[in-house]
């Protein structure tokens, strides 16, 4: 079994505490620099292909509404919320699709006809 010096420790110690205190200091730098507009970091973050490659997802929402007066006089009031996720790869190619419907009935009393 090989051991460690004394030695060997503290200069790994003082190595990760160097690159703990260099990554702390690097915000504090990045807000303190000149309000320059660097362009060239600008373009190469909108220039990585991963950004493309995520999937998107398209939502639609459809919303009927029916209302009907039935025999008595009331009102039957018909609701139908339609929900559809489409998830598509960079390519466009469909990966996921959901539907989800909800639909609500409410009877309203006959309106008051004077």
């Amino acid at each position: 079994m090989t051991r460690t010096h004394l030695t060997q420790r503290l200069a790994l110690l003082g190595a990760c505490g160097a690159l703990a205190a260099g990554g702390a200091l690097l915000p504090s730098t990045a807000l303190a620099a000149p309000a320059t507009p660097q362009v060239t970091a600008a373009q190469t973050i909108q220039e990585l292909p991963a950004h493309e490659a995520r999937p998107k997802e398209v939502v639609k929402t459809r919303i009927t509404i029916t209302e009907r007066v039935l025999r008595d006089g009331r009102v039957k009031v018909v609701t139908v919320k339609t929900i559809t996720r489409v998830t598509k790869d960079h390519h466009g190619k469909v990966i996921k699709k959901s539907v989800k419907t909800i639909t609500t009935v409410k009877i309203r009393p006959a309106p008051d006809e004077e």
